[in-house]
């Protein structure tokens, strides 16, 4: 699979939710929410994504009103992602689990191999990916779990691309 650029279509998308149903990106409600966030966490052994998350899931119901379905995503399996969501005090944050290596691939995430115990044998480091209905508009990919963007600045971003009419940049 070729790694696809800003400003190209990245249907079909659809994830694995541990409430047993799908997010599809393609079946957002475009009218309520035009824009998607998929923020891809490490697994249940990471303090940072706890932390990013827990901040996500506290301001899910503003990011919604800005017209942003949010999801939050990871390689590890459904069981460990109960587990996060329900440790972590999710609450009503949506969380994709299973994500693969064409998920991978066609985004150009990083993924790493354990260290410790703790860890999955083989998982993905930190990204957030934000799509204009299904076009791929901008991304932050990590290859570390430290310094992750702002949501406030991602949020913030959207909303002066979506004012201003703002291409998609890094399209070549």
């Amino acid at each position: 699979m070729t790694e696809i650029k800003p400003g190209h279509n990245a249907a079909p998308l659809s994830l694995n939710l541990i409430n047993g149903t799908n997010w599809s990106l393609g079946e957002q409600d475009d009218d309520a929410h035009p824009w998607r966030m998929i923020v891809v966490y490490r697994g249940l052994h990471c303090p940072l994504c706890k932390k990013q998350l827990k901040e996500l899931s506290g301001k899910l119901k503003d990011i919604a009103g800005k017209g942003i379905s949010v999801v939050a995503a990871t390689m590890e399996d459904k069981s460990r992602a109960e587990k996060a969501h329900k440790e972590w005090e999710l609450d009503q944050l949506p969380i994709a689990y299973e994500i693969g290596e064409d998920f991978i691939e066609k985004f150009g995430l990083y993924t790493s191999e354990a260290i410790n115990d703790d860890e999955p044998d083989v998982f993905a480091e930190p990204a957030l990916l934000v799509f204009k209905g299904t076009d791929y508009h901008m991304g932050w990919v990590q290859s570390v779990p430290f310094a992750r963007p702002a949501l406030d600045d991602v949020v913030s971003s959207i909303e002066f691309v979506e004012k201003k009419d703002y291409p998609p940049r890094g399209t070549r």
